[in-house]
């Protein structure tokens, strides 16, 4: 049976320039196109007679989808965070490593609806989150950005991995705040990468956002823990920095060697981290809104960074 509804994503060598897909995914969007249209007040009539075509831009959002080892989540961890390196631990094992760069790759995406295929190129990735919970596969949302007029075409053949999706029940996954395992304490996590991407600014060239530009970067995040100890609390209370790290393990790729997501941060401070109190029929329990910053120590260089191990060889 022929898919009729997707997302594909294709890394573009020329901004703006449309590829095909390399990338598919089972997942909602939105990308909702506006013309700007300029339409000058009338004074000689009461009509409105004259109109003129403003800059074009495209918003929305990408997700929230199940996030599985391949697919999808590779490019958009690329298009968040700007930089990857891949190493080959194994054969037919690849560690991509996300680091964050001041010039982001852009993407072709495609939209399968139905009746056509929607192509926008130069997309950028505004933002994404990544959410971790104890009831859920994980899953993840991204904010993408698209100045260049779309197209549309046949419906294309998107193809798709058997791999399930992530989640972080597989007993080898991993959280630490400040070095000590928080797994059994911690059972909704969300972390959040944003670009600020000045998408409303442009140049005297045309109607397209034909310029990348990147804004202030944000690494930030929430946690929800049970107040089983004040540790959370304390950090919270003192203004002390900790590291996080979490990472979900899939099944066995080849060897010892695992699908997973990871990501780490260095240099965090909770924003808030003070339980409400609440009737005996209910636990208490703390949400926990949080700040990464920059870090130097030990080469670092980051305010976070991200790894996804699996069996494709480049993004």
């Amino acid at each position: 049976m022929a898919a009729t509804r997707y997302v594909g994503l294709g890394k573009e060598t020329t901004y703006g320039t449309a590829v095909a897909a390399t990338r598919y995914g089972e997942t909602i969007a939105s990308l909702k196109p506006d013309q700007n249209w300029k339409i000058p007040k009338p004074v000689a009539y009461r009509a409105f007679m004259k109109k003129y075509l403003g800059p074009y831009r495209a918003r929305g959002a990408i997700g929230d989808f199940a996030v599985e080892p391949e697919n999808l989540i590779g490019e958009l961890l690329l298009g968040v965070f700007g930089s990857v390196a891949t190493t080959n631990p194994s054969t037919g094992v690849y560690l991509h490593t996300f680091t964050p760069a001041d010039t982001l790759p852009s993407y072709t995406i495609r939209q399968g609806s139905e009746q056509t295929e929607r192509i926008l190129p130069g997309g950028l990735v505004d933002a994404l989150t990544v959410h971790f919970a104890h009831d859920e596969v994980i899953k993840a949302k991204a904010d993408v950005l698209s100045g260049f007029v779309e197209t549309k075409a046949s419906l294309g053949t998107p193809t798709f991995t058997a791999l399930q999706a992530l989640s972080m029940q597989e007993a080898s996954s991993v959280l630490t705040i400040a070095g000590a395992t928080k797994r059994s304490t911690i059972y909704d996590l969300e972390v959040s990468v944003k670009n600020n991407i000045p998408f409303d600014k442009g140049t005297l060239d045309g109607r397209t956002f034909s310029k990348k530009l990147v804004g202030m970067r944000e690494v930030t995040g929430k946690l929800s823990a049970y107040f089983d100890s004040t540790d959370e609390y304390d950090k919270f209370i003192a203004g002390t920095e900790f590291t996080l790290i979490i990472q979900a393990d899939g099944p066995i790729i080849s060897g010892a060697y695992k699908y997973f997501l990871a990501f780490e941060l260095r240099k965090c401070v909770f924003k808030g981290a003070v339980p409400d109190l609440k009737a005996w029929d209910e636990p208490l329990v703390v949400d926990a809104p949080f700040q990464a910053f920059y870090d130097t120590n030990g080469g670092f260089n980051a305010e976070a960074k991200a790894k996804l191990e699996n069996a494709i060889t480049a993004y």
